[in-house]
């Protein structure tokens, strides 16, 4: 084993001025932890930035290189717009697609500074989401409880209503051939004010 894949790999990209870019990893859960888990988790990417004249270059790390590969999901946020791209790390090799897919995440206007709101909602332990704020592209990390009175696991969310989320989730392919190829689905969500009375 060298002294490389001990410490890991990491690469490159540089975001024009507007685009925000991020990264994750995805993983595919070992078959003995199937059916208690999601086929497939993400991890996000952590990285370094520095500033080349108005653009920010962006350094990636992945820490455990898989041999066969690391499959990565390239998420592009801009002005009202998200690009969506996949990918994989070969050895010292990046490999993207040329099929990049764009989707509109515009922002709702409004002149009231709303305030962000508790959403509960229960989590699907096998269907995991990640939601993120397409105008900072953060994680909205969600909070796991156990609700003694329904007897079950639930969540809750810290999002500000009438605001636009990006959320995605990977599931098994249903088209693809190939083994362990996976689909990515996405929506764009305007999360509705909670207090709002019918």
């Amino acid at each position: 084993m060298s002294d490389e894949s001990l410490m890991g790999k990491f690469f490159s990209i540089t975001d024009p001025v507007g685009v925000n870019t991020v990264i994750y990893q995805v993983n595919k859960t070992e078959k003995e932890y199937q059916k208690i888990a999601p086929q497939y988790t993400v991890e996000r990417l952590k990285f370094s930035e520095q500033l080349v004249g108005n653009n920010k270059k962006k350094t990636f790390y992945i820490e455990n290189p898989a041999p066969d590969g690391n499959p990565l999901l390239f998420l592009s946020f801009g002005m009202d717009k998200v690009v969506i791209n996949s990918g994989i790390l070969e050895y010292d090799e990046i490999k993207i697609s040329k099929k990049p897919i764009p989707m509109e995440c515009k922002t709702l206007y409004s002149e009231e500074e709303t305030e962000y709101r508790d959403f509960a909602y229960t989590p699907n332990m096998k269907r995991p989401m990640t939601i993120i704020d397409p105008e900072t592209a953060e994680e909205v990390k969600p909070v796991l409880y156990f609700d003694e009175a329904t007897n079950e696991v639930r969540g809750k969310c810290k999002l500000r209503p009438f605001k636009r989320y990006f959320i995605f989730e990977i599931k098994p392919s249903t088209t693809s051939k190939v083994q362990d190829d996976v689909d990515v689905r996405y929506y764009s969500a305007v999360v509705d004010d909670p207090d709002k009375k019918e």
